[in-house]
């Protein structure tokens, strides 16, 4: 599944020791949010995936304003060519929930996640997470018939169901992730007649005990290697460090 990671690392999670989150937030999609205590936050990773045998490096960045209704900027660019720009806020009902809402903007969509989670005391995370995407008005292709249908005005939703644990120097969480397409034409076109196209299990621990936060990712991806005939599962491994500036 082609995803940010944004949307992890904004508001994935907001654990103890960290103010800001995933992507995704990727700055948006991680499993923590960083926060007030660090109002500039960076991560950089590096990813390989098996079936494509590809690498790639990533940059994420957020910074919290707190004196501007404290909305956050935050950033991913990597060297696959994508990029994500976002724009956000975060609310807290009550001193474990969240809310956090933002607003996102990618080569091929926009996009708006809503994020809703809790943090117990006991250092255990649960969040979950919709995001409606809206591709852009210029994906022309011809039908089977050769037709012209303009593919770019479908919407494609993004869910995710995070639970994660905080110990004194570590921090766990698996990620479902799962990605479905609402245009019955372009699921016949381009996701072999797959709605629910892609699922991917997302697994990370983080070594929290000093300011780099050094992680290590696994992610198993159900159809998320497009062979050309077919969605083939993929494994992804990443490496990174988070870094509170």
């Amino acid at each position: 599944m082609k995803k940010s990671l944004l949307g992890l690392l904004l508001p994935v999670v907001f654990s103890a020791n960290v103010s800001a989150d995933d992507i995704e937030a990727p700055i948006l999609d991680s499993g923590a949010i960083p926060g007030a205590n660090n109002p500039l936050w960076i991560e950089l990773y590096t990813r390989y995936e098996e079936e494509k045998n590809l690498g790639m490096q990533g940059l994420i960045g957020r910074m919290d304003m707190p004196d501007f209704g404290g909305i956050y900027v935050a950033a991913e660019l990597n060297t696959d060519g994508y990029y994500e720009w976002a724009v956000g806020k975060t609310f807290k009902p009550s001193q474990n929930s969240f809310l956090d809402v933002y607003l996102a903007r990618t080569p091929w969509n926009n996009r708006v996640s809503v994020r809703a989670g809790y943090n117990w005391d006991n250092g255990l995370m649960m969040n979950f997470r919709a995001r409606p995407e809206f591709g852009f008005d210029d994906w022309i292709g011809t039908d089977e018939n050769g037709n012209e249908v303009n593919y770019g005005t479908n919407l494609t939703v993004r869910t995710d169901a995070f639970i994660g644990y905080n110990t004194t120097n570590y921090e766990f969480f698996y990620n479902r992730v799962d990605l479905f397409e609402t245009d019955d034409e372009i699921a016949e076109q381009f996701k072999y007649g797959k709605k629910h196209t892609t699922t991917d299990h997302e697994f990370r621990i983080t070594y929290t005990a000093n300011k780099w936060r050094p992680y290590f990712q696994w992610v198993i991806m159900e159809n998320g290697w497009d062979t050309g005939t077919e969605l083939k599962d993929d494994l992804r491994w990443q490496l990174g460090f988070t870094l509170p500036m």
